[in-house]
């Protein structure tokens, strides 16, 4: 709870708590992994700049959720919070829900979870040529149809850097072009883990044409090409998209529609030829073409009230869907990704409505993805994800905040042309709630109770953690809430 704006980091506590905690420990009130933005973006929970140093411990009768798993007791140290800066030079960006978890009795080994994105910029001549740089780490499930476990994870780092440049024809029509080279660093303690490791070189072009203050068309065409590696088990490919779109923003409104075309092409390594210029590989082609688009609407219908729409059809990896996540200008909730180093399209449809009262909000969430496998060898990983939450927050005191989210998901393996083989499906159900004790200007304590079912099998989680404010004190005048949020009276009062 923070004055002025007290629904807002109580939803960043909740976050840290399913992200980082509930992951590896089980309790879940969604299908999370490290990079799942449950109640993260959904709620718009960081009203201005927010970071907070985090440390508690969390007891779980059931670490390895399984029938008669055994209790461990987890001690964790993170850094969560949402922070930006703009200068003449240098510009940044920081969303965190990062975390290192030790458990007491060496369930598993002490690694980092959750999710980090950072983003930086140089101007090295202001408004021509700048350097970008962006880093972002998240985990993927390697079997969407078992628990989640450190065992069920893969961690991915991936590094994106290279120049952009900036044009500017007419004082209307904008011109921006990237040239890029990203690095994807995998790893797991899974035996089952294969390296997705690769290196990816590719560029960005966007011309941009203004009408008004709040209404523009644009052009996009990106292209990248993926290097695996490991190309035994993993294929390299590119993808190019071209499209076109419009976009309105305005203080209630947030409306984006896009349409375009994609093409995959897949290469198979099938081997090397010797002749007067060396050993080179050959290679065979699949090529796969699609339309894309996007629709994304955000609106508030009342001063307390905004609902959202969004739908779109991609093409994705495991690397690249987390990133996009946080590129989307309205609510949006991200399902688990299966770690495969294969392309996939996505379809994906989603709404949120979140109401904002004086002294309590409530959020309403529901998401459907689809995703196919294009290459017949990966095809029998298709499958389609609903997921549907729902938050309710009471603020009780100037110093107390309390709030409850229930969860469902459900997974169905939909893409197998297998004889004889049964298709797989997984469900989930949570509950979560959260105290949270507002003790000074920077320090807040959270009591939180979790409880998860997968497959019949029940966890509890119970756990305390302590945050420390390091930007944005608790004491501050209240920032004003971002476009997309309702306006609160609450966000207008002093302590």
């Amino acid at each position: 709870m923070r004055p002025g704006g007290p629904r807002r980091r109580h939803h960043g506590a909740l976050v840290l708590w399913l992200t980082l905690t509930t992951v590896p420990a089980a309790a879940q009130v969604s299908p999370l992994s490290g990079q799942t933005l449950f109640y993260h973006q959904a709620a718009n929970n960081y009203a201005g700049n927010h970071l907070v140093v985090d440390g508690g411990a969390i007891w779980t009768d059931n670490t390895l959720r399984t029938a008669g798993g055994s209790s461990d007791t987890l001690l964790l140290l993170g850094l969560s919070g949402d922070v930006s800066g703009e200068g003449g030079r240098f510009d940044y960006h920081l969303s965190s829900n990062l975390a290192l978890l030790k458990y007491l009795s060496g369930s598993f080994p002490t690694r980092p979870t959750g999710f980090l994105d950072g983003r930086a910029t140089l101007k090295i001549v202001p408004g021509f040529f700048s350097w970008i740089a962006r880093e972002a780490y998240s985990q993927v499930q390697i079997n969407l149809y078992t628990p989640v476990t450190p065992e069920n994870l893969v961690s991915l780092n991936y590094i994106t850097t290279g120049p952009r440049f900036t044009l500017r024809p007419t004082l209307r029509t904008s011109v921006l072009l990237d040239a890029l080279y990203s690095y994807l660093n995998s790893s797991s303690v899974s035996s089952q883990f294969t390296t997705l490791d690769n290196h990816r070189y590719g560029g960005n072009l966007t011309i941009d044409r203004a009408f008004s203050e709040i209404a523009s068309l644009y052009l996009k065409g990106k292209y990248e090409k993926v290097e695996f590696k490991d190309q035994v088990n993993n294929h390299n490919f590119s993808i190019g998209t071209a499209e076109g779109g419009y976009k309105l923003l305005d203080g209630r409104t947030v409306f984006d529609i896009s349409g375009g075309y994609s093409q995959l092409r897949v290469y198979d390594v099938l081997g090397t030829v010797e002749g007067p210029g060396g050993t080179r590989e050959t290679l065979s082609t699949e090529e796969f073409e699609e339309p894309v688009w996007k629709l994304q609407l955000s609106r508030l219908i009342t001063p307390t009230q905004r609902l959202a729409l969004t739908a779109s059809q991609r093409f994705i990896d495991a690397a690249t869907a987390f990133p996009l996540s946080f590129d989307q200008p309205v609510p949006t909730s991200a399902p688990a990704q299966l770690a495969s180093g294969a392309a996939s399209l996505q379809r994906h449809f989603g709404a949120d409505w979140h109401i904002q009262g004086v002294r309590t909000s409530l959020t309403i969430s529901l998401t459907k993805y689809t995703t196919h496998y294009l290459v017949k060898t990966a095809n029998e990983n298709d499958y389609n994800s609903k997921l549907a939450h729902a938050l309710l927050t009471r603020e009780l005191s100037p110093v107390l905040t309390w709030d409850i989210g229930v969860s469902y998901s459900r997974v169905n393996q939909i893409g197998t042309q297998i004889p004889g083989l049964t298709a797989q499906s997984a469900t989930e159900y949570g509950a979560i709630t959260n105290l949270q004790w507002q003790v000074g200007e920077h320090l807040g304590l959270r009591f939180v109770y979790a409880y998860s079912s997968f497959g019949g099998v029940a966890t509890n989680q119970v756990g305390v953690i302590a945050s420390w404010t390091v930007i944005g004190s608790q004491a501050n005048t209240p920032q004003a809430f971002p476009v997309l949020a309702p306006i609160s009276p609450a966000s207008t009062m002093p302590r």
